[in-house]
């Protein structure tokens, strides 16, 4: 690195997900697990730094699984109120 102070990278990705998606967990004997998502021709793959997981890797897991809850918990909300705001006998069943 040539001059100036170190600052941290950054780094932002997107992912609008479409109907082109696969989510896979592969397990090995002999090493972690590698969680993979792949859509729209790329691929994010999650796996711990060491062959063996550890605390900070199974915290990490916790934390995902409880953000992805979370997601799947909104999605399922917006569905249903989109499914409840376009459906005309919601609106006499209400009235």
């Amino acid at each position: 690195m040539s001059g100036g102070e170190r600052t941290p990278s950054y780094l932002s990705v997107g992912l609008s997900v479409g109907g082109d998606w696969r989510v896979t967990c592969h397990t090995y004997p002999d090493r972690g697990p590698i969680l993979a998502v792949d859509a729209a021709g790329m691929s994010l793959v999650v796996s711990a730094k060491q062959d063996t997981p550890n605390t900070d890797q199974i915290n990490f897991a916790y934390a995902l699984l409880a953000g992805v809850n979370d997601y799947l918990n909104a999605c399922e909300t917006r569905q249903f109120e989109a499914e409840e705001s376009a459906d005309p006998a919601t609106e006499k069943r209400a009235a």
